[in-house]
């Protein structure tokens, strides 16, 4: 298996910092009424003044997540997607008949597995959308070990990466939040005249980092989690910001 690579996020063609640090409180989504902040969780949409704002992109396939129902709505990243490419995603709740109607013939599986081939490798003229799993890795591994579709799907893998997820997970480091994985499908699929189409897919995921190293490196004396990469808190990089709620 190939070393993981390391991403450069501030690379990223797309800087959300003058957009979302507009956002320092709650409100409510004028579709539900729910309280959020940056984007409402169940309707898919900027709130507040992030309202036609946030970047806008239009993807060369489909994109289905699919969803564990377990999955907590405010701690997926998949929604970012949804958010940036609302014509293009959609959000689906994992049950037997989820994906009845899909043609699985035109349809891809983000899944790694000796079966997968490299979306960088692949004619993705054909494929008209890909499905990529959002639940923890057991909770992927059930789904399409239950889903007579999802088994039935081409798998489709990108190159290995190593996760910038502030999140810790009982995992390796190459194991990327859904939005890591949904963005490097795309940029992957592009080979290599890709010029930052898609990198919009990442404009929560690079601002919600940024904030994070941010809050940490200006205060050192603030342990990280222990168990979380090493060196994953950049001290020597400490950025303004910090009176920003997250």
């Amino acid at each position: 298996m190939a070393s993981p690579e390391t991403y450069d996020i501030h690379e990223l063609k797309v800087d959300p910092e003058p957009v979302l640090s507009k956002c320092t409180e709650r409100v409510a989504c004028e579709t539900c009424g729910k309280s959020v902040k940056y984007f409402c969780y169940y309707c898919y949409r900027a709130v507040g003044e992030l309202e036609g704002k946030v970047p806008q992109i239009r993807l060369p396939f489909k994109l289905d997540v699919v969803k564990h129902a377990k999955e907590l709505d405010g701690k997926s990243t998949a929604i970012h997607a949804k958010v940036v490419a609302p014509e293009d995603v959609e959000i689906i709740t994992y049950s037997d008949a989820c994906l009845d109607g899909v043609d699985v013939e035109r349809t891809a599986l983000l899944y790694p597995g000796p079966d997968a081939q490299d979306v960088g490798a692949m004619d993705m003229s054909r494929v008209e959308r890909v499905v990529v799993i959002d639940g923890t890795w057991s909770q992927a591994k059930a789904m399409v070990r239950d889903s007579a579709q999802l088994q039935r799907m081409q798998k489709v893998t990108i190159r290995p990466r190593r996760t910038r997820f502030w999140r810790y997970q009982n995992m390796d480091e190459q194991y990327l939040a859904t939005i890591e994985a949904i963005y490097f499908l795309y940029r992957d699929s592009a080979g290599s005249g890709y010029d930052g189409e898609y990198d919009a897919l990442m404009c929560f995921f690079k601002y919600f980092y940024t904030y994070i190293q941010g809050e940490y490196a200006a205060r050192p004396e603030r342990p990280f989690h222990s168990r979380h990469q090493a060196n994953y808190i950049d001290y020597s990089a400490a950025q303004g910001g910090a009176e920003r709620a997250a």
